[in-house]
């Protein structure tokens, strides 16, 4: 099983063996709605209540902190500190499964740390687990 983005649209193709099916997906702030044969699903990326890592993202007094809502492998860092990010820019890149995931900002603002624990910084090649931080953001 493949699945390709088609662009930098919300188009993917889905291979299963010898078939080709298109998929939608649009992101929504808390998963993603599936389209899939004419169903929609509904996926949640991040559940209501605690986990072990906590959420996968907060903001508290104008600080913004996405968290990993997955464990995977980085792929791609695309911020680094002092940026000035919108809300909905690719953060980071993290394979997971095969699957290449965008983090994106929920929030627009200035990049305040890229980091996992002991503050050293987000890289290539690093595994993240839920829960662990990756980005700060401050409100510009």
């Amino acid at each position: 099983m493949e699945l390709h983005r088609l662009g930098n649209s919300p188009r993917y193709v889905l291979s299963l063996d010898d078939r080709l099916v298109e998929v939608l997906v649009e992101d929504e702030p808390r998963g993603f709605n599936v389209q899939l044969r004419g169903n929609t699903y509904q996926v949640e990326t991040v559940r209501g209540g605690r986990r072990a890592g906590g959420e996968s993202d907060s903001f508290v007094e104008g600080v913004w902190v996405l968290r990993a809502p997955l464990t995977g492998v980085v792929s791609d860092v695309r911020v680094a500190v002092g940026d000035t990010v919108e809300r909905g820019d690719v953060l980071m890149v993290v394979e997971a499964m095969k699957m290449l995931n965008d983090l994106k900002a929920r929030v627009g603002g200035v990049v305040s740390a890229v980091k996992l624990e002991g503050d050293r910084p987000v890289a290539k090649g690093d595994r993240v687990e839920i829960g662990d931080v990756l980005v700060e953001l401050r409100e510009a």
